[in-house]
């Protein structure tokens, strides 16, 4: 059939078969459907399909079988996407670069890494109050040596149930140069740098050259509450002190005066055991040389080692007064009896006498020694005045010399009273105790 052109009614510009409108003047073109196939189809085709016969059901067969045929492709492409989309989803098969795969890799390789096995350490963890903090938990745990076989302990402090902080190690990433991590002996809270803060005393034990050796470790509290480790305290510590325990730190670590004074104390408590143990086996051997004599513990001088007196059993004897010193018992005579003694004044007076003489003997402790301070006589010079006080005593006519010297009676007393109050002394009992009672009195002085 011969192709039917076709012109614009507008303005007569031939038309190709699709168009829609005029390519000069823009009219739209409404006409009539003259596709030859459609054309063909309607003339051939019968009003009354049963009419058809079997070689004009043909060409309807034909394209239906096509059009299915179309359809079934495109379905199945559908399908096909659909299910390709899905199955990338829940498999992850999309192809991944080698950069990506690589660093995937890595990531799950250093997680791996980082998984610790650290510990906590129960006896060395606790719920205390630190000073300048207040309620705390300290935790010490077990290295991390999935990390490093030379990582060290870890220590934190909590407070309200969140980290606090974390002490710092004591060498670079909190590991050790050689040293194997064994044990945490001791932690303690102590001001160890006169603050009025407490600080923390950490005593760690390792092991290094097959060998075990103790460290520790000062972490001193800042005005910010925070802990900083004192490398030089804690190098000090570690150099002078062989027997690492918190005592023997808090005793190194003691201001210079305060161990002084402790040191002077201690030497001086010793000096008074030492010397306890001499006197008193010194005043028992004493004794035992007059075991039939009487004796008298009092003391002279103040110096808690007191004097003993020997009553001899007659006026002829005498007594003796012995004082301890130079390693040994120092002792001076005492004429018939009569020992009087000021408490603590270091003096004593040997006052006695008969018919008409009598005199003052005076002594003082000096290094150790009795010496002689003082020296008075006054002598009668008629055994019996024909006159006496209102009392009936006998008024005698004495002649005083101190030191050698004549004196008046005032001078004499003058003298004596330099050196001695006759009025504030006290004698000794001239009837003491027997020698087995003064030894067990010296044993328990």
């Amino acid at each position: 059939m011969q192709k039917e052109n076709r012109y614009c009614p507008n303005c007569a510009t031939e038309l190709r078969p699709e168009a829609r409108f005029c390519p000069e003047c823009g009219e739209k073109i409404e006409y009539e459907e003259t596709n030859e196939t459609a054309k063909i189809f309607q003339e051939e085709l019968p009003e009354d399909p049963e009419e058809m016969t079997e070689d004009e059901e043909q060409p309807k067969s034909k394209r239906s079988k096509i059009v299915k045929i179309i359809i079934a492709v495109v379905t199945a492409a559908l399908l096909f996407g659909l299910g390709y989309g899905l199955y990338g989803v829940i498999e992850d098969k999309t192809p991944k670069k080698e950069t990506e795969v690589k660093a995937e890799n890595k990531s799950k390789t250093k997680t791996a890494k980082k998984k610790s096995n650290s510990k906590k350490i129960e006896d060395q963890s606790f719920h205390t109050t630190i000073k300048g903090i207040g309620e705390v938990d300290f935790i010490s745990a077990t290295p991390n040596t999935n990390k490093d076989k030379y990582a060290d302990a870890i220590f934190k402090i909590k407070k309200d149930g969140k980290v606090y902080e974390k002490l710092p190690g004591y060498e670079k990433n909190n590991i050790r140069t050689g040293k194997k991590f064994q044990k945490v002996e001791a932690v303690s809270f102590q001001d160890c740098n006169n603050d009025d803060l407490d600080d923390i005393i950490i005593v760690n034990s390792y092991e290094k050259d097959s060998e075990t050796e103790t460290e520790a470790r000062i972490y001193t509290q800042g005005s910010d509450q925070k802990f900083t480790l004192d490398k030089g305290m804690s190098s000090k510590v570690n150099e002078n002190v062989s027997d690492k325990t918190v005592d023997s730190i808090l005793e190194y670590l003691k201001p210079e005066e305060e161990q002084t004074e402790e040191k002077t104390a201690e030497s001086e408590e010793t000096k008074r055991e030492d010397t306890s143990a001499g006197w008193k086996q010194a005043y028992i051997n004493w004794v035992n040389q007059r075991l039939d004599w009487t004796y008298e513990l009092f003391d002279v001088n103040g110096d808690n080692i007191p004097e003993i007196a020997a009553i001899g059993p007659g006026m002829a004897q005498g007594c003796y007064v012995g004082t301890y010193g130079n390693s040994g018992v120092q002792e001076v005579q005492i004429l018939r009896s009569g020992i009087y003694y000021m408490k603590g004044q270091n003096v004593i007076d040997n006052e006695s006498g008969s018919m008409g003489e009598y005199y003052d003997r005076v002594f003082k402790i000096q290094d150790g020694k009795w010496v002689q301070i003082g020296d008075g006589t006054y002598v009668a010079a008629d055994d019996c005045p024909e006159e006496t006080d209102e009392y009936g005593n006998p008024l005698f006519d004495f002649t005083y010399t101190w030191n050698g010297a004549v004196v008046s009676e005032e001078e004499y007393s003058s003298n004596l009273g330099k050196v001695f109050n006759i009025e504030e002394a006290e004698m000794v009992n001239e009837t003491g105790a027997t020698a087995s009672e003064i030894i067990s009195q010296i044993q328990s002085y």
